[in-house]
């Protein structure tokens, strides 16, 4: 099971303490993973859809507790598609589903007519359990989390792109969080990348065993990402020091073949140089240190490179 899944599965066996948080998360789940079945008469029927199992049954559980009707769940198999087994969560017409989604916020009956609504009503918003109810039902319809060990993203995906600016003005009301939104396929996709505000998020929601997982995942992330990197300076400082030490013996060749040879050099050029070809693998430092008196690595880079630069 993925990350994202696990995060899901915790969060739908939650609880939640008020009828208001009940509603907003309901509100929240259906305006990202449902659709409505107008029947007439001012009936309505409810389709949602998951590919979870456990947010179906946790759904299943907080709609027939809110309307007071039973629900029923099937099951589709959808060929190339993530994923294949789709199940849906389905509401005979009834008043009741009408009255729900009412006071919810998601639809609004103008001149006898059902309209749906884009904008969350500030109902849902007015207290932090509510917000944080509705962002849990958007994350548990339409939203993923991805592995910290292997990157960090957090997104709810919606198909409107005014929906998706309520959503990305939602998730910033919290604290420290500043959501993006972007484009993607023909859906708008409103998400964040820094990793702290993902592992914010997690708390926001609950998730908080996972949130520790989270942690510890991002910690040893960032601790593998570091050594790489030092192992990468020093390959990289092993290279460049080959290279000058190759550099350093030709040059010494080059003046011992030359008249005169290495008699020629100034006492201090002359003792490096000796110093450099009876140990051609040794750093700078080390050859500062075999000098007499030992000077210091970048006194001994400056007599390596005269070496080099001596004609």
């Amino acid at each position: 099971m993925s990350f994202s899944s696990e995060v899901k599965k915790e969060i739908a066996h939650g609880r939640l303490a008020k009828v208001c948080c009940e509603l907003a998360e309901a509100a929240g789940f259906f305006r990202v993973a449902g659709s409505l079945k107008p029947a007439g008469g001012g009936e309505i029927g409810l389709v949602m859809g998951t590919g979870s199992p456990v947010v179906a049954r946790h759904f299943k559980q907080l709609f027939e507790g809110l309307i007071g009707e039973q629900m029923f769940i099937s099951v589709a198999h959808r060929a190339g598609c993530v994923p294949p087994r789709w199940l849906e969560l389905n509401l005979p017409p009834s008043q009741a589903g009408a009255e729900l989604l009412a006071r919810a916020g998601v639809i609004s009956r103008k001149e006898g007519l059902l309209t749906a609504e884009k904008a969350i009503p500030a109902s849902m918003t007015a207290t932090k359990c509510c917000r944080k109810s509705l962002l849990k039902g958007l994350f548990l319809g339409s939203g993923s989390v991805a592995d910290p060990a292997k990157r960090y993203h957090f997104e709810i995906i919606t198909a409107d792109r005014a929906f998706a600016g309520e959503v990305r003005r939602l998730m910033n009301s919290f604290t420290d969080i500043h959501a993006g939104v972007t484009e993607r396929s023909g859906k708008y996709v409103v998400y964040l990348k820094a990793a702290e505000q993902v592992k914010d998020m997690l708390g926001i929601m609950d998730a908080n065993v996972h949130l520790l997982a989270y942690e510890d995942a991002r910690a040893r992330h960032e601790l593998r990402g570091r050594v790489n990197r030092f192992s990468n300076c020093d390959n990289a400082n092993l290279d460049r020091q080959a290279t000058a030490g190759a550099e350093q013996m030709m040059a010494i060749a080059a003046i011992e073949a030359a008249p005169g040879g290495l008699a020629a050099l100034p006492e201090g050029l002359r003792e490096a140089a000796a110093a450099r070809k009876a140990n051609p693998e040794a750093s700078i430092a080390e050859i500062g240190a075999m000098l007499d008196p030992p000077v210091s690595k970048s006194a001994a880079a400056a007599r390596l490179r005269r070496l080099v630069d001596w004609k």
